[in-house]
């Protein structure tokens, strides 16, 4: 494992899943029509406590975390070409003094301050897990999370990569699967039965494969004015353990990677990008979650904004949405 996280207590091991915060500094804009309106005034350093980091510091009070994962877009990247918002940003989740694991989202790398700057402010800070790894993209890493000495499930932090102004397209490369393989069969030739979590930012077609599989939708969505659009077991009845919305198109990346998560005993497979879209389905053994989006920068839906929580309990887990309750 690169990283190891021991919990000392008994009973359920907590996660707590953050995504999508996408940090809008609004002094920082590089073009004067990007935003305007109340975004000008809402959108500032000054405000960051109330569009996020108290939503953070709620989540973590309602699950007490024994880890946290990001699962990208911490910052907008072209409104903080300075790199203050990172900055501030790791120094919050540093504060909490929780070992927290991030992987980067397309928005992060947008800034002007470089894919370098950022990862070593990942590096340097004193309770994250991060490292950049040797395949490709910035950030492919595993997570081992032990209870009293005992492994019992490893953490698979992985780039889906994205990002337009830097010309990088989306998607796990060749090298990047090879790797998850050669990792977890390493990793089982000691530990046997430890199961696997996989968590980035842009999901593979199989969450969409997950939605027609289970009778939700009959087709993949094909455009931003032609899509599905739902809430399990409100909208449509769901099968037992699904539940979440699906509020706008998703389309991503053309992989297909449910055969090496079968072969190389992963179970559960978690993502964000789509902020009003937070469905969690069980697909051939593996259940596919989107985390809700954390905070009110870029696009939300107020009702459905939080965090998920993540319950190991030996073996199995159990997914929850915690929505931000604001007083």
């Amino acid at each position: 494992m690169d990283f190891k996280v021991n919990v000392e207590h008994d009973g359920d091991i907590n996660i707590l899943q953050i995504t999508d915060m996408q940090i809008i500094d609004a002094n920082q804009r590089r073009f004067p029509d990007r935003i305007d309106g109340w975004k000008l005034t809402e959108w500032v350093p000054e405000k960051n406590d109330v569009n996020l980091y108290s939503h953070i510091k709620y989540l973590v009070k309602e699950t007490k975390p024994d880890l946290i994962i990001i699962t990208g877009d911490i910052i907008y990247g072209e409104f903080d070409d300075n790199g203050s918002s990172f900055v501030e940003f790791t120094e919050f989740m540093d504060s909490l003094e929780i070992p927290w694991a991030p992987v980067y989202g397309n928005h992060d790398n947008e800034s002007y301050k470089g894919i370098d700057w950022q990862c070593e402010q990942f590096e340097n800070a004193k309770y994250a897990l991060f490292k950049r790894g040797n395949v490709f993209g910035n950030g492919n890493y595993t997570v081992g999370i032990y209870q009293n000495g005992e492994l019992k499930r490893v953490l698979f932090m992985m780039d889906s990569n994205g990002c337009a102004r830097i010309n990088i397209t989306d998607g796990f490369r060749d090298d990047q699967l090879a790797w998850i393989k050669e990792q977890s069969l390493k990793i089982h030739k000691t530990n046997p039965d430890v199961p696997f979590f996989i968590c980035c930012h842009i999901p593979t077609r199989d969450f969409s494969d997950a939605y027609i599989s289970a009778g939700y939708q009959k087709e993949h969505d094909e455009s931003p004015e032609k899509f599905a659009d739902y809430e399990l077991g409100k909208d449509i009845p769901s099968k037992p353990g699904d539940f979440g919305r699906k509020r706008e198109n998703v389309t991503h990346s053309k992989q297909v990677i449910l055969p090496l998560l079968k072969e190389c005993g992963f179970d559960g497979f978690f993502a964000g990008h789509y902020h009003v879209v937070n469905t969690s389905i069980m697909y051939e053994g593996i259940r596919f979650t989107f985390g809700l989006k954390t905070g009110y920068y870029d696009y939300y839906d107020e009702e459905a904004n939080g965090g998920t929580l993540i319950a190991l309990s030996g073996k199995d887990f159990s997914v929850k949405h915690i929505p931000y309750a604001a007083k």
